[in-house]
């Protein structure tokens, strides 16, 4: 995909220091060019990295088309909770994290998006953002060539799969909810491989790119927590865990 140049300006947040001391964070944040901007978008039929973002590659002509951004730094911010939709983003390389604001002044994880899933397809049905993205990891993303919310009309091919990754999103979103910690801790480990790793690759290890706070964030436990429940899962050699690798089974 052809890179558009864009613009860093520097954006900060509030959290906790190890010394209990607030802590402001500086992360680069990137102005994307809007639709109207961008100066080429390319057909995904010929990217290299088509199969990673759609799984079965599109065909040359069908209208599923977009633009490679330049890649976001770990810590960047690419889209921030309130701002208006702009664009709709797949995900090509690297990992996001999403946190949304919560009334005391802190914020709690409401997902990670990997390779081939989408950010921003809420706000374009709400009009804002309703979470933060930001790169755990340095990552690639895609804006999609996608016609503003009236006007034009997209590629029945790119509305097709746009509906079958939104329905996929869905069908993994917190489905630990009523487990015990133990057992959440396990089906989050074993989704995120999956979803890391792909449909039908073998199941090897994986590194998580989140912290252990991240991921007691993400499924409402503590930080300490999710630390006693993956040694447990060690330690009945249902993960292998290795710092921040893990592994299905021991």
């Amino acid at each position: 995909m052809r890179k558009i140049p864009s613009v860093l300006r520097v954006s900060s947040y509030v959290e906790a220091g190890s010394s209990g001391a607030n802590v402001v964070r500086m992360h680069p944040r990137r102005t994307l060019r809007s639709h109207s901007q961008a100066a080429h978008d390319a057909d995904c039929a010929a990217c290299p990295s088509a199969r990673s973002c759609w799984g079965e590659p599109p065909q040359p002509g069908q209208g599923v088309r977009a633009w490679r951004e330049p890649p976001l730094e770990r810590g960047a911010e690419l889209v921030r909770e309130g701002e208006p939709s702009r664009a709709v983003y797949l995900v090509a390389s690297g990992a996001l994290i999403l946190r949304q604001r919560l009334g005391d002044g802190g914020h709690r994880v409401v997902g990670f998006r990997l390779p081939g899933e989408l950010v921003g397809m809420e706000a374009r049905a709400r009009g804002e953002h309703p979470y933060t993205a930001r790169a755990l990891v340095a990552t690639s993303v895609c804006q999609l060539n996608l016609p503003p919310a009236t006007g034009m009309q997209a590629s029945n091919a790119l509305l097709e799969r746009l509906l079958l990754k939104c329905a996929a999103q869905l069908d993994t979103a917190a489905p630990w909810a009523d487990l015990p910690a133990r057992e959440r801790v396990a089906a989050f480990v074993a989704d995120f491989a999956r979803r890391a790793q792909g449909k039908g690759s073998p199941m090897g290890l994986i590194r998580l790119p989140m912290t252990r706070a991240d991921i007691g964030s993400y499924l409402g436990l503590a930080e300490e927590t999710v630390v006693r429940s993956l040694r447990q899962l060690s330690s009945r050699r249902q993960l292998t865990v290795k710092g921040r690798a893990v592994g299905l089974g021991g």
